[in-house]
């Protein structure tokens, strides 16, 4: 797909998520750190860390780690497996309510390049183990994810300067939906943000989020978020 179309259909995707009617209005910051280790010429480990806030940055109520391991099947193609640790922690009536959710992945990773822009489709499948309210219960899901980071200011390479980056990941229920009161579809986080790579193994960004949630009352989550990727 090619950068321009992409980004012509995420603000498509945007606007008709912002005319909706009936809908919470959230403030939310995330700190996010993404990293890969090489182990050999076909093995890589990876991780996530993310700290997410409560409406308003009142305070940090959720963490989620996300460690896998990764396997090439092509120099442009990655199979990886992992685990995921999602906890919240809600301020009710004075009192932090704690719940978790434990999660195992599996994704497709294809990357691939026109000219000197960088895009990423990304499938990942999660069965999740929930704790809601006591109620312990098992639920599906699919996530896609693309992502394009297109150079302004770099060397002829890219492999130092600034850019942008225009995302859309959608998530698809396909088990546990009576359980969780969702339906098929009832998740896209659009993000556009500004980003600088020192080198090959760092790169530091900041943008904005929208994270539409449907539901009883549908969700808009208005998000800052600043991440940090690491691959050595």
């Amino acid at each position: 797909m090619k950068p321009s179309i992409f980004l012509s259909l995420l603000i498509l995707l945007f606007s008709v998520f912002q005319r909706a009617s009936g809908q919470a209005v959230e403030k939310n910051g995330w700190l996010f750190w993404s990293h890969q280790q090489k182990l050999s010429e076909r093995w890589q480990f990876s991780s996530d860390v993310q700290v997410r806030s409560s409406d308003k940055l009142g305070y940090a109520n959720t963490l989620l780690i996300r460690p896998g391991v990764g396997y090439k099947l092509k120099a442009d193609q990655t199979i990886t497996a992992g685990y995921t640790y999602f906890g919240t922690w809600e301020r009710e009536n004075k009192q932090s309510v704690h719940e978790n959710e434990h999660r195992i992945f599996e994704q497709f990773q294809i990357e691939h390049k026109i000219q000197r822009t960088e895009i990423t489709n990304r499938f990942r499948l999660e069965q999740r183990f929930l704790n809601q309210e006591g109620d312990r219960f098992f639920a599906q899901r699919l996530r896609h994810y693309i992502t394009t980071q297109i150079p302004l200011f770099t060397d002829p390479l890219f492999e130092k300067g600034t850019f942008i980056t225009v995302q859309n990941e959608l998530f698809l229920n396909l088990e546990g939906q009576a359980k969780l009161g969702t339906k098929l579809f009832d998740q896209n986080r659009s993000y556009f943000g500004l980003g600088y790579r020192f080198n090959e193994k760092i790169e530091l960004e900041a943008g904005y989020m929208f994270r539409y949630i449907i539901d009883e009352v549908n969700t808009r989550n208005n998000i800052f978020q600043l991440s940090l990727r690491t691959s050595f």
